[in-house]
């Protein structure tokens, strides 16, 4: 964010210049310095401040620093602009504001939607819609999982919490704007469901605003939804537009047009706002700059800040109130199962999309389950029973947490990024989890890796001795991550004496929330382009399914095969997938791509990667959308036995087995 303040504060029409940046990172002095080369770099705010006296300082930090460096900023004569959220109490927001005010300074929030189009434009039209009845803000947000610099993101919880004072802003400003000065004393009733999701309203005199955030629905999407006596208005903050029907619309023939009137806003506001966006060339916020540029102008002229005290305040005040309900909401989930009868199991990725499942199938077996993670989950993705960590796999308080423990289920990996990442998150976590492990005595580990690892049968089934990929780098970064990781896996279970159970689940699917594998195909809007044959089967296996064999497996280790394929019983074809796709999405139009039209494009996609890239490794597209034949048999039997009964067939011993054996 601060490198978005740095381009937006050079873009401002005004004699604004940006002469020095406070930092710990080297990293980021670094990057704001590529940005503007002439601003001075320190390392702390306190060093900054020994060597200038600015007129603004921009707090751009982590939300617990930001009190105490606006206190300072204040306190050497500075007016403060505060990145949202502001504060994290209405007793430090009342706080600032004092002490602004002893020093004749001004504060002014993050609040830049209100300087974006579609929020001017709505103000403009406000009166035209007559007396106002209703105003209703919505956010629907999809969580990060990486930082723009590849960092872990904060945990869901804490991003709704950052991303919140944008809708509550936006539903005062609305609010304040159809009654000023009719703020009521209720304030606002606000409800946290049990998936995060937040119902708030706020009342003002007699008009009341509705507002809703959520992580879970979709699209994503911000709008502010005002309606009066004399018409509507709909602005749309992720399109940049604002949709308008103003008049009564009571007639047959309003309900006739109104939806074409609206249609063609809809269409020519978005053409125009996203060539705005291009011919400018804007990679800063929308709104931004031209913040900056009123508080700027502000101070020049010596008035008030463009965001009034009240709003900021307010709006401080809403969201401490919502970050309580979540606190509430957190303990109210109980942490540890009370006397389990099972092992105790350490599993890692336990709050991934595999790992939730596996940590809910384990608990319901009894065991006592640790799950370490670098981002503890929210509130409402902990699962009962389970006690969360917070760690990294290379860290050496890791062994604390492995002390006592039975079994090591290691289902983390990495997902995103480059070779570098999968390298670290992969292949060294994996080596580092194993060698923590050995030496804090846990030495029974399931490793969890890929059915991609595996190379074709070449007109025969691909089964638990089928070999790896000759070329590992051949598939892609996480592939190779993948492979790598389970060579190393199985080379550690020797030199360490540790016992080693290999699982490959293929593609996971959930079959209650479905979502496409990626051998099916490639959406593209509401369009899915289908690589293949329908009556190809793919090697998938079904998320419940999965977890509970993964589970079953730790409880049962010593009688688990050394190697095992995951996957469904009976794999589905691609037009029973695709049938359950479209169940779920009526609209989508399928394409099917046929494999002999994907070789040739992908070998000249070959080509033009070593043209382009020559010192990288060219990927294979057909070979990533290749269907192998899968010998299911050992998933099935696994499926079928009784719990007490279960027939494992096992290949070859490593480690620990092997010197049992012996």
């Amino acid at each position: 964010m601060a490198e978005h303040h740095a381009r937006a504060i050079g873009l401002a029409v005004t004699s604004a210049k940006l002469v020095a940046v406070a930092d710990p990172s080297e990293t980021g002095r670094a990057a704001i310095a590529r940005i503007a080369p002439d601003a001075a770099g320190y390392p702390s705010f306190g060093a900054l401040l020994e060597a200038h006296k600015p007129d603004v300082v921009h707090i751009v930090t982590p939300l617990d620093t930001h009190f105490d460096l606006a206190r300072q900023a204040l306190a050497a004569g500075c007016h403060v602009y505060i990145e949202k959220p502001v504060v994290e109490t209405g007793h430090e927001i009342a706080e600032l504001f004092q002490l602004a005010k002893s020093q004749r300074k001004s504060i002014c929030a993050g609040h830049q939607l209100l300087f974006e189009a579609p929020a001017r434009l709505a103000l403009q039209l406000l009166p035209a819609i007559g007396r106002v009845c209703h105003v209703e803000s919505y956010f629907a947000f999809r969580p990060s999982r990486r930082t723009a610099g590849g960092r872990v993101a904060l945990r869901a919880d804490l991003q709704l919490l950052d991303i919140l004072p944008h809708p509550v802003y936006l539903l005062l400003h609305f609010l304040e704007a159809a009654r000023p000065g009719g703020a009521g004393e209720d304030g606002m009733t606000v409800t946290v469901g049990a998936d995060g999701t937040i119902h708030g309203i706020l009342h003002r005199g007699e008009l009341s605003g509705a507002l809703t955030v959520t992580l879970m629905g979709r699209p994503v999407d911000s709008y502010v939804r005002i309606v009066g006596t004399n018409g509507m208005i709909h602005a749309d903050f992720v399109r940049g537009t604002v949709q308008r029907q103003i008049g009564p619309g009571s007639s047959a023939i309003d309900k006739v047009f109104a939806p074409y009137r609206l249609a063609r806003q809809l269409l020519s506001g978005t053409t125009a706002s996203l060539v705005r966006r291009v011919s400018r060339r804007q990679r800063s916020y929308p709104g931004l700059t031209e913040l900056f540029e009123a508080f700027y102008r502000s101070i020049e002229a010596g008035t008030s800040a463009p965001i009034s005290e009240e709003t900021i305040a307010e709006t401080v005040r809403v969201c401490e109130q919502v970050s309580s309900s979540i606190s509430a909401l957190a303990s109210s989930h109980p942490a540890i199962r009370p006397r389990p009868t099972g092992p105790t199991v350490l599993l890692t990725g336990g709050t991934g999309f595999l790992g939730r499942a596996v940590a809910r199938e384990l608990v319901a077996l009894g065991c006592s389950v640790r799950v370490v993670a670098r981002r503890p989950p929210a509130p409402w993705d902990r699962t009962a029973g389970v006690d969360y960590r917070a760690g990294d796999l290379g860290a050496a308080e890791l062994r604390e947490s492995l002390q006592g423990v039975d079994v090591v289920v290691h289902a983390a990996a990495e997902t995103a990024g480059g070779w570098q990442e999968h390298e670290a998150n992969s292949i060294l976590a994996t080596e580092q989890l194993l060698r923590s492990a050995a030496s804090a005595g846990a030495r029974r580990v399931i490793h969890v890796s890929s059915l991609a690892v595996l190379a074709s049968a070449r007109g025969g089934k691909v089964d638990e001795h089928s070999p790896l990929l000759a070329d590992s780098r051949s598939a892609g970064p996480y592939v190779w991550g993948k492979l790598e990781s389970e060579r190393r896996a199985e080379h550690l279970a020797g030199e360490l004496g540790i016992a080693v159970r290999i699982v490959r689940p293929g593609a996971i699917v959930d079959y209650q929330s479905f979502e496409p594998p990626g051998r099916l195909g490639k959406r593209l809007g509401n369009i899915f382009v289908a690589v293949g044959s329908p009556r190809d089967r793919l090697g998938v296996v079904g998320l419940d399914f999965a977890a509970r064999m993964l589970a079953h497996l730790a409880v049962d280790f010593d009688r688990a095969p050394a190697k095992l394929n995951l996957l469904d019983p009976e794999l589905p074809s691609k037009a029973a997938l695709l049938a359950r796709l479209r169940r779920n999405n009526p609209d989508l139009t399928v394409f099917w791509l046929p494999m002999w039209v994907l070789k040739p494009i992908s070998l000249a996609a070959i080509v033009l990667q070593k043209v382009l890239k020559p010192g990288r490794k060219a990927i294979d597209v057909a070979k990533v959308f290749r269907v192998d034949a899968y010998d299911t048999s050992l998933s099935a039997t696994l499926a079928g036995a009784p719990d007490d009964q279960r027939n494992y067939t096992t290949s070859e011993p490593s480690g620990e087995d092997a010197a049992r054996s012996a």
